[in-house]
């Protein structure tokens, strides 16, 4: 399960990096990028919940520290959040953009970013953990 989770933090590091160095290219105009991201984010959503099955399936036969588990709900309750909560009302945005309509920035993506960084920090303690 160690490997498990060490791998997909650095997905999530490798997806995250490409989401910032996108908006940083000049030929590729905002709304492109959003609807780039937003495909992107889909499927690695998808993955994402692969990997949070895995995780718990594995989790039921390990006989983890109670830390271990707090650590495996917070993931859990964070990408539960992500991909059904937040990632509709920001694909939603990226429609508007689409169609021509400005924007504004929302809580939504500064929450989803707050929620990434979360996760992150929570695999990648898990991850330690599991390898000890």
């Amino acid at each position: 399960m160690a490997i498990m989770v060490i791998l997909w933090v650095g997905m999530l590091l490798a997806i995250d990096f490409a989401a910032i160095v996108k908006f940083s290219t000049p030929s590729l105009s905002r709304p492109v990028a959003f609807d780039v991201g937003r495909v992107v984010f889909s499927a690695f959503n998808k993955v994402q919940l692969c990997l949070m099955l895995a995780v718990l399936a594995s989790a039921l036969f390990a006989g983890l520290a109670s830390i271990d588990n707090s650590l495996i709900a917070m993931v859990f309750i964070v990408l539960m959040l992500q991909v059904f909560w937040l990632f509709p009302g920001l694909s939603h945005q990226v429609d508007v953009a689409l169609s021509g309509m400005h924007t504004p920035r929302s809580y939504q993506h500064h929450l989803y970013g707050v929620f990434e960084v979360t996760k992150i920090i929570s695999l990648f303690i898990l991850g330690i953990r599991l390898l000890k």
